[in-house]
């Protein structure tokens, strides 16, 4: 590298990036280093990775317990909709929701107006913001209890209803503890602070904040795409539970939800939980596929700007594998954890 005249070392990290990105969780700006710019693209991994597994998780499992529906209607809709993701390459899911959705969209003149403080249009989703953020601390800290509450209710109801057989309102709790108490002090918040309203200046809106056209096309392809795989992991640990199971269910006068909450899916997840592990990573990886369509992660970024900029592509590379990797290993570490927190106790 040195015979070469190719730079070589780390220092670059801490020189100017001089590099614009649309779309931060983090303070950042041209003027920063390679370092905050290598924040920002990590920020923005973490954040549609964990959004995209959260809610292929929850598609997934819809679409996975529709499969076994005895309604055919349902169960041929889910089955066409696994197939059809299955056999289809994750690109074509970026581009179809990039250029066929989110670009077919209106301009930001003609957007679609949400009750006058959200706005649509092939630009992005512009939302209000509150002025004073600290405003929401009190939401915050009430969801956070209301959330350990709720699991310490839990773990108290399953006691109780093993002793006696009486079940407890989990649902109920949890609407009043994590969805009510903070949610009516968000709007009590949310009344007593000033808002940031996207306005239409000029030929886009300004004030606010934007979801850029990017994010939200990369969002929906990880979701669409993995609630497939996901469906079919759903489907097998359910139809690996023994029959017996929902037939003594049936004979204790438990309703279908009852024995799919209480008896199916419990003993399911032990067998789901594996293969959902392999599934959370790929939504990790496949999350660089935004890069394709300009979305600022740490792929399009740090490999791709910052590369450019610097030509120290050894360290960079180096740098962003090691973020994977470390990153990964978190993901693989909790979900190990999970796995044995709801194996079968054995003597």
């Amino acid at each position: 590298m040195v015979k070469a005249g190719i730079a070589s070392g780390f220092d670059f990290l801490w020189r100017t990036s001089g590099i614009d990105v649309p779309f931060r969780l983090i303070e950042y700006g041209p003027q920063n280093t390679n370092f905050d710019l290598l924040l920002v693209g990590v920020a923005n991994t973490v954040l549609v990775s964990i959004l995209g597994m959260v809610f292929a998780t929850l598609l997934g499992f819809v679409v996975g317990v529709a499969r076994l529906s005895k309604n055919w209607l349902v169960s041929f809709f889910a089955t066409t909709y696994v197939e059809f993701v299955r056999n289809i390459p994750l690109l074509l899911f970026v581009f179809f929701w990039y250029f066929g959705v989110v670009r077919a969209l209106p301009p930001p003149r003609s957007s679609i107006d949400i009750g006058g403080i959200f706005f649509l249009n092939n630009r992005g989703l512009s939302i209000p913001l509150p002025v004073e953020p600290g405003a929401f601390a009190i939401p915050l800290v009430l969801f956070a209890v209301g959330f350990a509450a709720f699991l310490a209710l839990r773990l108290w109801g399953a006691k109780r209803q093993a002793a006696t057989g009486q079940p407890f309102p989990v649902v109920a709790a949890a609407l009043v503890l994590v969805v009510g108490v903070p949610g009516l002090a968000a709007v009590v918040a949310g009344m007593s602070t000033a808002w940031s309203v996207p306005a239409l200046t000029g030929f886009n809106f300004r004030g606010g904040f934007a979801l850029i056209p990017e994010f939200v096309a990369l969002f929906f392809a990880l979701v669409t795409y993995t609630a497939g795989f996901i469906a079919e992991i759903v489907r097998g640990g359910i139809l690996a539970v023994s029959k017996g199971q929902t037939e003594a269910a049936a004979s204790l006068g438990l309703k279908p939800g009852q024995t799919l909450r209480l008896i199916v899916v419990p003993q399911a997840l032990r067998v789901m939980v594996p293969p959902m592990t392999s599934q959370y990573l790929n939504v990790l990886k496949n999350s660089s596929f935004g890069a394709a369509i300009a979305f600022p992660e740490i792929v399009s970024v740090f490999m791709g700007s910052a590369l450019n900029n610097t030509g120290q592509a050894i360290e960079i590379i180096a740098i962003v594998l090691g973020i994977y990797l470390v990153v990964g290993l978190a993901v693989s570490l909790f979900m190990n954890w999970y796995n044995a927190r709801i194996a079968l106790v054995t003597r």
